[in-house]
């Protein structure tokens, strides 16, 4: 049977860029096996803004989009609002090959497929619809030809398990309209997010080369229990590379909006959509796509915005990497010994500010950053055990202070199961008034 099917639309708030109709079980991420591997670097303090005012950001004519992967259809309004609010151009809807998700919620894109097309909703590229998939090379270049002939559609997959040079432009795949990479969001081994692998396909497909950008990836299930490197200011910085490449690039995708079972979800977790079993993905990551907004501008325009909201982000995992669980029956997943136990910031200063980050009697303090993104973290020992405080002050008076106090998330030295997803939080001056935390 085949892995890919023809996409299913419905016509909601925003222009979807495709239903990939495909199975959820495994997603498969790739890198060329001669990728170079980067240090972890152990300062404790960047200020990426200052680099970027030096940087030649490509203002070019041609228009930057911004996607967004989803995962199921549940709540559409609601996230649709809170997606379109940050610039973000479309969304991927997944659907899997079991009969109620082909015939529920009125996706009968198979009975309606030239209507449904025609829909203002649908999003195109020059007039034609965007045609998209995760997996689908047992259709074959043949089956491909043949989805494009009858549709005329924009063809941008996501395939794995093949020769990439067969995507070359004289080579059998080559009438792809684009390919983006899934895997590339996240690094695929002990090292931080490099672009080795987007140079790589960028070689093999050039300006038809479309990628993603992801803050986060963990899953814990017996079928795959593993962990991607999210340490580094993971999120802040594939941004950064993908708008130092925008002239290259036409396309970025951000995954996931509700991918709870594999923990790179940017949406929040009250809507009661997580899978069965998937006892980990309790911890809003909202604030990652809060964050989100700043470099969506900066990408689709080639000018990061001003900042006039003082803001604090900050994330960090729920307990110790190498503690053992007290009542877990899968054992740690592979990766967990690559993740330092650190709390990671990234702070958003409209001019010179000092913070101070704290977990349990842990902390300290970032004097004098200045306007611009610092990103900073408070490595944690033995005695951190507690709840996250964060503050920021500019010339002795207080702009932001919160804390999860003893009732909110703490950081603890034992955990009944494994969770290596993220906690995720954030404060902004212009929501804080002295004496209220």
């Amino acid at each position: 049977m085949h892995s890919f099917f023809l996409p299913a639309i419905l016509v909601l708030v925003l222009p979807l860029l495709s239903l990939a109709i495909h199975e959820d079980s495994f997603k498969h991420s790739h890198h060329h096996s001669a990728l170079s591997k980067h240090l972890h670097h152990r300062d404790d303090t960047f200020n990426t803004t200052e680099r970027a005012k030096d940087a030649d950001l490509q203002k070019r004519d041609d228009t930057k989009y911004v996607f967004m992967h989803h995962y199921t259809y549940d709540s559409w309004m609601t996230d649709f609002i809170q997606i379109a609010a940050k610039g973000v151009d479309a969304v991927a809807l997944n659907v899997g090959r079991d009969d109620w998700q082909l015939k529920d919620g009125g996706l009968d894109y198979y009975a309606n497929r030239d209507s449904e097309r025609g829909k203002p909703s649908y999003f195109r590229i020059d007039g034609r619809p965007m045609i998209s998939s995760y997996s689908g090379f047992d259709l074959g270049a043949t089956g491909w030809q043949s989805i494009r002939d009858q549709t005329g559609g924009y063809l941008m997959p996501f395939i794995y398990g093949m020769d990439y040079q067969r995507l070359r432009s004289n080579s059998d795949f080559g009438f792809f309209d684009s390919w983006y990479c899934w895997g590339c969001a996240w690094p695929q081994g002990n090292y931080y997010k490099n672009i080795e692998d987007d140079k790589y396909y960028m070689d093999i497909l050039g300006d038809r080369y479309a990628t993603t950008v992801s803050a986060w990836f963990y899953t814990h299930y017996t079928y795959k229990n593993f962990y991607l490197l999210g340490d580094g200011w993971l999120l802040n910085n594939r941004w950064e590379e993908l708008i130092a490449m925008r002239d290259q690039l036409t396309f970025a995708e951000i995954v996931t909006w509700n991918d709870y079972g594999e923990s790179d979800y940017f949406g929040p977790t009250d809507n009661g959509e997580q899978p069965d079993g998937t006892t980990w993905a309790v911890f809003d990551h909202t604030p990652f796509f809060e964050m989100c907004d700043y470099y969506i501008t900066a990408f689709k325009t080639g000018t990061y915005p001003l900042i006039t909201d003082d803001t604090i982000y900050f994330w960090m995992r729920p307990h110790p990497a190498g503690i053992d669980a007290n009542n877990d029956p899968l054992p740690k997943p592979t990766g967990w010994d690559w993740t330092s136990d650190t709390l990671w910031s990234a702070v958003f200063c409209s001019s010179t500010c000092s913070v101070t980050l704290q977990v349990g009697s842990v902390w300290k303090n970032f004097e004098d950053l200045p306007y611009g993104v610092n990103k900073i973290r408070l490595e944690l020992n033995e005695t951190a055990y507690g709840p996250v405080t964060v503050s920021m002050r500019k010339d002795g008076q207080e702009m932001i202070y919160y804390t999860t106090g003893d009732d909110g998330f703490q950081y603890r030295p034992t955990t009944e199961q494994y969770n290596y997803n993220a906690w995720v939080g954030f404060a902004r001056a212009s929501d804080y008034s002295p004496g209220w935390y």
